[in-house]
C-alpha cells in the first residue's frame, strides 16, 4: 500500500498527519488504517473494547459526506483506534499531540490545578492569538464538570469542591481486552491548540496547531507496588514531552513546623474526617517510582537522565508566599514588542525557578535530587490553583474543604505549560526575550 508523504491533503479534503499516534495505548498508525465505530443498534458488541460497545470496523463504503456506512448500513463519523479500538476524536488524524503526564500524590491539588489552569487558559490564550477548545468533549467530561462547579456554578457564596480522582471512576478510566486480559488504560484530557488569524503564524497552522492531551492519574496509580499487567494506566510516562510533577508543601514535615499560618488544611490534615488523613506515601517516593517506571519504559539505564522537560508545580502557594520569600501576585505576561498579543516574560519564570529551588533543596534535598537526576531540564514553579486558602465544612458529622466560588483567583496556573510552549514550542508563544533553549523541542 502506497503511503501518504507527511501532512499530504487526502482525498477526504483534510490534511493528514503521516502517522496517528493513539492518545489513549500511545501506538501509531497509518490514518487510512483508522476504525470507525458502528451506529446500528444491532452492532453492540466489540472483542476489544467490550461487549457493551458498538463494533469497531473498517469501512468499505462512504456517503457522499464522506461518513462511513456500517456494516448494516448505517452512515457514521466516529473514529477508533486500530489496536485499542477506543474512540479517538477526529482532529487527531490532522493535527500532531502533546502528550503531557501528571503525577502527584494523593490529595496534592491535582484536580483543582488542573480545574483552574485549563479554565484559565480559555481565557488567556485568545490574548495570545490562539483557541484553546475542547477536542473531545466527551473525554473531557469530568474536567468540564469541575470547571462547572468551580467556575460556573450559580451557588457563588456557598462553599463547593471538587471530587477527589477515584481509581474506578469509570470517566476516567477504560477497559480493552487484549492477550485474554482486561487492561485498564487512562482517558485522557484532549484539547486543541489553534493559531487564530492574528496569530503570526496563522498560514502555517498546521505546523504550530497541536491537540495537547494531559493524563490525570490517581495518586495511588504511583504507589510502589501498584503496578500490575492488567494496568497500563501509567505507561504515557514514555510518550509525554512534558512531565508535570506536584510537590505539596503541605505533606512535607519541615515545612509544616516552620508554618505560621493559621490554614485549615494544617490545622485539620489531608482528608478531614478521615481515619487515614495523614498517612500519605512520601513525594519523593512517588516521585522515584515514576523515574523508575519511566526509564524501564524507554529502555534507559540509572545513570541517563532524559530531555523532556520535568516541571515542578509548587501547589497552594497561598499557604507559603510569605514564608519562603517569593510572590506571584503579578502574572508573568505581557503585550509584545509591535503587537497586541501577549507574550511570556521567561526571565521572570527562570528567577521565581531558581528561588523556589533553593527554598526546596532547604527542605527536600531528597526531592530535588530525584527530579533533576531524572530529567536534564528542571523548573519549580508555584500556583495557588485557589488564590486562597479553602474553608473547614463541618456537615452532617463529616468534614471537608470547601470554597465559595466568587472567592475564587487562581495564581500562575497556566505557567507551566505556557512556559513550555514558549520555551521549547516555536512559534506558539511570544516570548519578551530570547534566550537559550535547552532540552528537545515539542513535537
Amino acid at each position: 500500500m502506497t503511503k501518504k508523504r507527511p501532512d499530504e491533503p487526502s482525498k477526504w479534503g483534510k490534511r493528514l498527519v503521516y502517522k496517528v499516534a493513539c492518545p489513549n495505548c500511545w501506538q501509531s498508525f497509518f490514518p487510512e488504517e483508522v476504525l470507525f465505530i458502528a451506529k446500528h443498534p444491532g452492532l453492540v458488541g466489540d472483542p476489544v473494547a467490550g461487549s457493551n460497545e458498538y463494533l469497531r470496523f473498517l469501512p468499505e463504503r462512504f456517503t457522499v459526506k464522506g461518513e462511513a456506512l456500517d456494516p448494516r448500513g448505517v452512515p457514521t463519523a466516529d473514529l477508533a483506534c486500530p489496536r485499542c479500538h477506543l474512540r479517538i476524536p477526529e482532529i487527531m488524524l490532522e493535527v500532531h499531540p502533546l502528550f503531557i503526564s501528571l503525577i502527584g500524590s494523593p490529595a496534592s491539588g491535582k484536580s483543582y490545578f488542573l480545574t483552574a489552569m485549563t479554565h484559565s487558559l480559555r481565557t488567556i490564550l485568545p490574548r495570545a492569538g490562539l483557541q484553546f477548545t475542547d477536542a473531545d468533549p466527551h473525554a473531557n467530561e469530568p474536567i468540564l464538570d469541575y470547571e462547572r462547579t468551580l467556575f460556573a456554578n450559580p451557588h457563588t457564596n456557598r462553599p463547593t469542591e471538587i471530587r477527589k480522582s477515584q481509581l474506578d471512576d469509570t470517566r476516567l478510566h477504560r477497559f480493552i481486552r487484549s492477550n485474554e486480559m482486561d487492561i485498564r488504560v487512562p482517558v485522557p484530557l484532549q484539547f486543541r491548540l489553534w493559531p487564530q488569524q492574528n496569530h503570526p503564524g496563522f498560514s502555517d497552522a498546521y505546523s504550530i496547531g497541536r491537540v495537547i492531551v494531559m493524563y490525570d492519574n490517581a495518586g495511588e496509580d504511583f504507589r510502589p507496588g501498584t503496578e500490575d499487567p492488567q494496568a497500563a494506566a501509567a505507561r504515557h510516562l514514555a510518550a509525554s514531552r512534558i512531565l508535570f510533577v506536584l510537590l505539596d508543601l503541605t505533606q512535607e514535615p519541615q515545612f509544616r513546623e516552620k508554618s505560621t499560618r493559621n490554614d485549615p488544611q494544617l490545622k485539620h490534615g489531608l482528608r478531614p474526617g478521615s481515619a487515614k488523613q495523614n498517612v500519605v506515601d512520601s513525594q519523593q517516593t512517588i516521585l522515584n517510582e515514576a523515574a523508575v517506571r519511566l526509564r524501564r519504559y524507554l529502555g534507559i539505564s540509572e545513570k541517563d537522565r532524559v530531555r523532556t522537560p520535568l516541571i515542578v508545580i509548587v501547589p497552594k502557594f497561598d499557604i507559603w508566599e510569605e514564608l519562603v520569600g517569593v510572590s506571584i501576585s503579578e502574572e508573568p505576561y505581557e503585550t509584545s514588542d509591535g503587537n497586541s498579543l501577549l507574550a511570556m516574560n521567561t526571565d521572570a519564570v527562570d528567577e521565581v525557578s531558581r528561588q523556589i529551588r533553593e527554598v526546596l533543596w532547604r527542605f527536600c534535598p531528597a526531592f530535588v535530587s530525584t527530579a533533576e537526576g531524572l530529567s536534564e531540564v528542571v523548573r519549580y514553579v508555584p500556583v495557588s490553583s485557589l488564590g486562597r486558602s479553602p474553608e473547614f465544612i463541618q456537615q452532617e458529622g463529616a468534614g471537608y474543604y470547601g470554597i465559595c466560588p466568587r472567592d475564587i483567583s487562581p495564581k500562575w496556573v497556566t505557567v507551566p505549560l505556557l512556559y513550555c510552549l514558549c520555551k521549547w514550542a516555536p512559534g506558539m508563544i511570544a516570548r519578551r526575550h530570547k534566550d537559550h533553549q535547552h532540552g528537545r523541542q515539542l513535537s
